[in-house]
């Protein structure tokens, strides 16, 4: 593998995998059970903001020799979608397996509405895969990112999700170099699922610094990124050789912001590397699923936010060891252009995790060895910043449907979007009247419906919805939409204040999980726990540090005098801590 990192770099890599003050060092002699189990460890590295601009997808800029690398042991798919074109929200989709509007999780940034903050509040039965796989003997870990709705974007608020975070929080540049964690957490003999998520390539990745316009809000992210970039070396991107998509303006200043999405994508490819290479020192690649992804297109205009296929469509490829691996999965090296959905994904990393997929999740299983195949991806949209988007979208490998439910434009302003000089260009071109014809619609009100033909119009500048030729097959994906829209319980059709109010107690605060009823057997000794709030999620711990999941009545050791527990429902705020005195066994 190809990881270029500074000095700098391998110093500050060094010393994260061996400074002992992290966390307890991991011996590799007690990595025995990681490499033989029965059930395989899982990675899945999730980039943020981009689309398949690597080389092993024909892109002839993109300079990711680790990526295509990976391709080469594993197989590459190129037609997989996200349920959202922006991260709040396909994120939420991903982490419970249901497409985001069936949740309550639609809107992006629910804590950050202009009506009242509010973490958004899933049905109660709802559970994260991860927590899933913990009740089933997996480590879950999770870096910087979380961004579910229903707690802060760059924290957890629910502790039964992940085994460990990342210790030194979303702010510290260390956080972000995909550290070997498996070396230093108490995993002890379980198979890990860790989940990484490089930040390099998001939005932020492209404010430049130095530009005196940039506001002072967002000076700290610029600067943070020119940091993590120094560390590694890369080469960069000439801007006189990035091919323009046809919405954006060819302009200096265009070309070398997009020129340094590229130069971002080479970080992120040299952590992906290191991150391969660590596992295969570790004698962990043949016993390891690694799964590589990003959470919806694009961070430029008319990809992210909006929910075209330039804001969906996502590269992943996927490693999986001889053992575990499905009959249908070509071999390493193939290409499969079948249709994936996010919604897909879930059931899948539990399916090869051994857990069972939840009733409410109806993803198509691709650990199975003769899967389904869809003919049809869904993905929606809701209020973003101070945007009313809310539209559905309904796609195929040849075409894209699209419902607008609201008619806010897909150009309308939006403060962190307009530092960006592919923003500024575009804002600049419409002003002066000098827009490219097919780019006007993005300025005006969406239309009540949208189709394109994506053989013929893959950027999608064609709407073609009253165009005779496809009355036929705009019927048919109508009919497709209203099926998946009586699937479940569509808050997309609720006011935002409505469904914030719902999700408040009567003093119109978050409301807080009920306290653990804990009880100690006279009999067996076991400790049994219960909770009055409807299907919260309770967790145990001997020293109040460490946190196991609660899945039925557990035996405490002779050593220990006290057991805390404590419960929490997802959005809501978790209980205080029970601390119990245990009996003399």
């Amino acid at each position: 593998m190809n990881t270029n990192f500074t000095k700098s770099g391998m110093a500050l890599a060094s010393f994260l995998a061996c400074t002992p003050s992290l966390m307890a060092q991991t011996t590799a002699n007690s990595l025995n059970a990681q490499r033989s189990n029965d059930r395989p460890n899982i990675v899945l590295v999730i980039s943020e903001d981009l689309s398949p601009r690597f080389g092993c997808y024909g892109d002839k800029v993109a300079n990711t020799p680790n990526i295509d690398a990976l391709a080469a042991e594993g197989v590459r798919f190129t037609n997989v979608h996200t349920m959202a074109g922006v991260s709040g929200p396909s994120r939420s989709g991903l982490i419970t397996g249901v497409p985001q509007n069936f949740t309550n999780l639609l809107h992006m940034r629910s804590c950050q509405y202009e009506g009242g903050n509010y973490f958004a509040v899933p049905q109660p039965e709802i559970k994260a895969y991860p927590e899933l796989m913990r009740r089933e003997g997996y480590f879950t870990y999770c870096d910087v990112k979380f961004d579910y709705q229903f707690g802060l974007p760059s924290s957890c608020n629910v502790f039964t999700i992940w085994n460990a975070v990342e210790e030194k929080g979303y702010q510290d540049i260390s956080s972000h170099t995909l550290k070997p964690v498996w070396r230093t957490l108490n995993i002890k003999d379980r198979p890990f699922f860790l989940n990484y998520n490089p930040q390099i390539t998001h939005e932020s990745g492209l404010f430049n610094s130095e530009d005196p316009s940039l506001p002072k809000a967002f000076k700290a992210s610029a600067c943070k990124w020119d940091t993590l970039r120094a560390m590694y070396k890369y080469t960069p991107t000439d801007p006189k050789k990035v091919k323009l998509d046809p919405f954006f303006i060819d302009t200096k200043a265009t070309r070398k912001e997009i020129a340094r999405h590229y130069d971002n994508i080479q970080v992120m490819d040299q952590q992906v590397g290191q991150l391969i290479d660590n596992l295969k020192k570790d004698g962990l690649w043949e016993n390891t699923i690694f799964i590589l992804t990003t959470d919806h297109g694009d961070c430029l205009p008319r990809s992210k936010r909006d929910g075209y296929n330039s804001s969906t469509h996502v590269p992943m490829i996927i490693h999986v060891p001889s053992q575990y691996r499905p009959q249908w999965l070509g071999d390493n090296g193939s290409i499969d252009d079948r249709l994936i959905s996010f919604e897909d994904l879930t059931p899948t990393l539990l399916g090869f995790a051994g857990v069972k997929q939840p009733e409410y999740m109806q993803g198509i299983d691709l650990s199975d060895d003769q899967p389904a195949e869809r003919k049809y991806v869904m993905a929606g949209r809701g209020r973003q910043a101070n945007a009313q988007w809310h539209s559905f979208f309904v796609q195929s490998k040849h075409f894209q449907y699209v419902r607008n439910l609201t008619k806010d434009p897909n150009g309308i302003s939006v403060a962190y979007r307009n530092v960006l000089s592919t923003v500024k260009d575009l804002n600049n071109a419409h002003k002066n009247g000098t827009l490219p014809e097919y780019m006007k619609s993005w300025f005006e009100k969406r239309p009540i419906e949208e189709f394109y033909d994506l053989d013929k119009d893959p950027y999608q500048l064609n709407n073609v919805i009253h165009d005779s030729a496809y009355t036929n097959i705009i019927q048919e994906f109508r009919n497709e939409l209203d099926k998946w829209r009586d699937r479940g319980n569509d808050a997309t059709l609720i006011p935002e204040a409505k469904l914030r109010a719902s999700m408040l107690n009567a003093k119109g605060e978050q409301c807080v999980t009920e306290q653990p009823i804990v009880v100690q057997d006279e009999i067996n000794h076991k400790i049994y726990v219960s909770n009055l709030t409807d299907h919260a999620s309770i967790g145990y711990s001997f020293d109040g540090k460490e946190w196991e999941v609660y899945t039925g009545a557990f035996t405490v050791p002779n050593h220990i005098k006290t057991v805390y527990v404590k419960a929490v429902r997802y959005g809501w705020k978790e209980s205080d801590p029970v601390v119990f005195n245990c009996n003399a066994q």
